[in-house]
């Protein structure tokens, strides 16, 4: 039973990516992917995030967004993330540390490395729009202390998830840098091989507002990660009363820059 839901779990993460990129390309004929690969593990008992990991993950960000930077990437959809949640969690299923306060100072350790090498990473391309899945664990954002949707940068878009009805899913993930919310529920999009298939989560809500973001692009490329952040939020309807969040209004934000 632990190896179907072993390869379960791989299949899942396999494919992610297929599925994501398909809703950032959708109806975009001038859109360009390029891929760009990190690695979760995807066992029951997941491998310990240890120092030496996380280095190599903080050196691969800068050398990830060194790439982009020398084939002319505008935008980057990030349908993933870490939670210092989820780094402890990795220590203490594989039994390392002599209690939760080792753990914990360890985990502080570790966290801080991936912290500062994916904010320094994303802070040193200000020419790349950053547009980043918020989480599906139903909490703030900062408080859990996830990575990067808790980032404040002016080239990062953090995208929260509503249903088909509008309303936000019951999983999203929020917070005061969830602003900007998308349809991130049973969303129709490819996985390897060439099927569509319906998929839910924050992962499917970020590509809709990346994909949105590179029509603008493909309309006005002048337009900086700062104007295409301005516009989506300048076209979005107010998505619940009395309240600052968003909900992405494409046509309207298209109809925004037609106008310039």
């Amino acid at each position: 039973m632990d190896e179907f839901f072993t390869a379960l779990s791989f299949c899942g993460l396999y494919a992610h990516g297929t599925h994501v990129a398909g809703i950032m390309a959708q109806g975009n004929p001038y859109v360009r992917l390029l891929g760009a690969r990190i690695t979760f593990d995807y066992h029951s008992l997941p491998a310990p995030v240890t120092k030496e990991i996380a280095l190599r993950h903080a050196d691969s960000y800068a050398r990830t967004v060194k790439y982009f930077q020398d084939h002319g990437v505008r935008l980057a959809n990030m349908s993933w993330g870490w939670s210092f949640r989820e780094v402890e969690h990795s220590l203490e299923v594989n039994g390392i540390g002599d209690s939760a306060e080792q753990r914990q100072e360890m985990t502080e350790e570790i966290f801080g490395i991936l912290d500062q090498g994916l904010h320094a990473a994303i802070a040193s391309a200000p020419e790349i729009l950053f547009v980043v899945a918020a989480g599906n664990s139903d909490s703030d954002v900062a408080f859990d202390r996830n990575i990067p949707t808790a980032y404040e940068l002016p080239n990062l878009l953090v995208v929260g998830a509503v249903d088909q009805a509008g309303e936000r899913t019951s999983f999203t993930s929020m917070g005061e840098n969830v602003i900007v919310y998308a349809n991130g529920f049973e969303v129709e999009s490819y996985v390897p091989g060439g099927d569509r298939i319906a998929m839910s989560g924050t992962s499917m809500s970020s590509p809709h507002a990346a994909n949105l973001a590179a029509k603008l692009l493909a309309i006005r490329p002048e337009l900086t990660p700062q104007d295409v952040i301005t516009l989506i939020e300048k076209g979005a309807d107010k998505l619940e009363e009395n309240s600052a969040l968003l909900l992405m209004n494409p046509k309207a934000t298209v109809a925004l820059v037609e106008a310039m």
